[in-house]
């Protein structure tokens, strides 16, 4: 007799209804949970919906027979994915290029021998691993033997490890029908599995499915492809992910996976690998015949430059000493051929003549230090670049350059990814800004003013960024944590002070943070019909923005930006954001825009407001540097002064035992209202405040 199995679909229905139709005692204890007795405090883009709405929506996902998709696209990453439109047009081999290493690669999975389940692809930057993996990544694709491929890059986020799970997951969904199927199944009965650990997802969710299926039907190998390992964010990470397929290799054996691994050598990955038995290798030298496969390209691409440009070229050009002095620059690198190449045909420049020779006379002068090491010479040609960079438009480039080497640490989510609302950020109108790049498309993609508001910077090669972040290799160009810290902290200032009191003079205590009301004013690149979008972009930014970013005390705020910031009106702000700011910053009497003594009358009469609001309780000032994260376990009441005059406002800080930490904060102006006094009352009341425990603690 079989027994009959519920559909995804009646499962998730059923799980939906029994929740809703708990009784009223059960569904009040489940209450007890995050934000029980929880108040004062702000959740940030949250979305709240309706039990029935949620009933109807998960309704749709399932019946729509996408919901395999729907499910894993929050925790995938699907702009990793090879054919994905963010990494449009991708590195790929030159047409006739790398063609040994490419057969090579599919003989290894194509091939009647049993052969090795791991590859591994090692080269140094520049060697064209990028450009090897996505033109064996497409052979595949055309064969019908591409299970998956996660392309990691550190400087567009694509680069954390709980991400590759997933996004594996859902091109492999998309490519094995019997394997969506069987996922369907498995997610239906544990829809919480996307939530686990990346080792579990990965036996759940891979090992075991594909075990399943290969003993129910032998399938042919596919492959999997993870390009970049080094870029994923952390060594623990990249070798967990080693760890996680060299296991399933051991224990499962038969599994029709084939995984292509391409990396640079870093040592910590040489060791991980050497210690592997089921693992190939192949190398990505400069040898004579990837020297052929570079002059090829150049060649070639040198050919399209002088059509694309033939009213501003001779028809002789280049000489032919000149084509063999650049291909002995080159010296077989293929990012450095690129590199040179977009620089000769830099659209913005239209001159290749002018280009070529340029190129050639600086290379000529900096012979010494090119003849030692490529790299070397591709860093002449990166600091070569910068140097054309105007005087004038120098300062804009830098803070272009800094928040793209830093994005990920500043603005994790994205909030700050296109042109215009980055430029609108940073206070840069489009003339600024095209100004400043002008000499840069040969190291970054540079959407045109009209696709400004849509598309995002992106660096050509990681060879650029690590150049920028190496202090050694770039020298004067080096782009320090503390700089990009410092250009954002001060746009991030402007605009939340322009928000919040041209908009919100009359939140108090509560902010709004829905921001419905106008745009924010002096948007310096911004139409009529892009205001609206362009502000609620950067609000969205400024409400959750600077929260993530570690620091330490040499990346505090300098006593410059700190007199810049000397006149902020503070009064309206959150106390929150107050707070956020102020951890950034260090005491400094020369400017003594943060104080924790009082300092003048203004500051006694804030005090003053404090004890009335407190009653006179125990506190103490605030030690700086501001410590970071959620020290639970304690009483704690600490308080310090920001700003100037009248602009200047107490801030504190209270936390119990049992509860997280809040903010409240007074403005000098105002006496306390009996609305303030009684809701921080209540708030003591909430978490428990006990005065006596709070003094004994404190005071010692």
């Amino acid at each position: 007799m079989s027994l009959h199995v519920q559909s995804i679909v009646d499962r998730t229905k059923n799980w939906v209804l029994r929740r809703l139709t708990q009784s009223t005692a059960t569904r009040r204890e489940e209450k007890k949970g995050l934000f029980y007795k929880a108040h004062d405090f702000n959740v940030n883009n949250a979305n709240f919906i309706e039990a029935d709405t949620y009933i109807t929506k998960v309704t749709q996902v399932i019946s729509s027979g996408k919901a395999v998709f729907e499910l894993l696209e929050p925790y995938t990453c699907l702009d990793a994915a090879q054919d994905s439109s963010a990494r449009y047009p991708p590195p790929r081999c030159h047409p006739g290029t790398r063609l040994k290493i490419r057969d090579r690669l599919m003989d290894w999975l194509c091939g009647d021998g049993v052969g090795w389940k791991m590859l591994w692809v090692r080269g140094f930057a520049g060697t064209g691993k990028s450009a090897v993996a996505q033109s064996f990544a497409e052979s595949c694709d055309e064969k019908g033997r591409l299970g998956g491929s996660y392309f990691f890059s550190r400087t567009t986020g694509r680069n954390k490890l709980e991400t590759v799970v997933p996004t594996l997951v859902s091109q492999l969904a998309a490519c094995v029908p019997e394997y969506h199927s069987l996922i369907e199944r498995r997610l239906a009965r544990n829809p919480f599995l996307l939530r686990k650990s990346p080792p579990l997802q990965f036996r759940k969710l891979i090992v075991e499915p594909f075990a399943i299926l290969q003993r129910q039907r032998p399938l042919e190998p596919i492959a999997i492809i993870l390009d970049g390992l080094d870029e994923c964010e952390g060594a623990d990470a990249q070798l967990e992910i080693l760890e996680m397929i060299t296991n399933a290799l051991r224990t499962n054996p038969d599994l029709p996976l084939r995984w292509l691994i391409c990396s640079r050598p870093e040592p910590h990955l040489k060791d991980a690998f050497s210690k592997l038995t089921v693992c190939g290798r192949e190398e990505l030298i400069i040898d004579a015949t990837c020297r052929e496969d570079v002059e090829k390209y150049t060649r070639e691409r040198i050919t399209q430059i002088k059509d694309r440009f033939r009213k501003f070229t001779p028809t002789d050009w280049p000489p032919r000493a000149q084509l063999e002095e650049l291909l002995d620059i080159i010296s077989g690198l293929f990012v450095f051929a690129s590199s040179c190449l977009n620089f000769i045909g830099d659209p913005k420049e239209a001159d290749p003549k002018s280009q070529l020779d340029s190129l050639l006379n600086f290379m000529r002068r900096s012979k010494d230090v090119r003849s030692r090491n490529p790299l070397e010479a591709l860093d002449l040609l990166y600091s070569r670049i910068l140097e054309n960079v105007p005087p004038t438009a120098f300062k804009a480039a830098s803070q272009i350059l800094a928040y793209m080497c830093y994005k990920n640490t500043i603005d994790e989510v994205g909030r700050l990814d296109s042109v215009q609302v980055l430029c609108n950020f940073l206070r840069l109108d489009q003339h600024t800004f095209y100004k400043a790049v002008h000499g840069l498309y040969s190291v970054m993609s540079i959407p045109e003013p009209e696709d400004a508001a849509r598309l995002r910077l992106r660096f050509h090669h990681t060879s650029f960024q690590d150049f920028l972040l190496d202090p050694i290799r770039s020298g004067k160009f080096f782009v320090s944590k503390q700089m990009a810290l410092m250009d954002i902290i001060e746009s991030y200032v402007h605009w939340y002070e322009t928000d919040v009191t041209c908009f919100h003079t009359q939140d108090g205590w509560h902010l709004y943070l829905h921001h419905m009301h106008d745009s924010l004013p002096g948007l310096p690149w911004a139409s009529e019909d892009s205001q609206r979008s362009l502000s609620e972009s950067i609000t969205t930014f400024l409400d959750c923005g600077l929260v993530s970013v570690d620091i330490d005390e040499q990346n505090r705020v300098d006593v410059g930006l700190l007199s810049r910031l000397s006149d902020v009106d503070f009064r309206y702000w959150d106390a929150e954001n107050v707070v956020r700011f102020a951890k950034y910053c260090r005491l400094d009497p020369s400017t003594s825009i943060i104080r924790i003594e009082p300092s003048s009358a203004m500051d006694h009469q804030l005090l003053e407001h404090f004890n009335i609001v407190i009653k006179y309780g125990i506190a103490k000032p605030s030690v700086f540097p501001l410590r970071s994260g959620f020290h639970g376990g304690i009483w704690i009441r600490e308080y310090f002064f920001i700003g100037h005059g009248l602009k200047s406002i107490i801030v504190w800080r209270t936390q119990s035992p049992t509860s997280r930490w809040c903010f409240h904060s007074l403005r000098c102006d105002e006496a306390p209202t009996e609305a303030q006094i009684s809701e921080y009352e209540d708030y003591l009341q909430g978490i428990e405040w006990d005065e006596e425990e709070a003094a004994l603690e404190i005071n010692t």
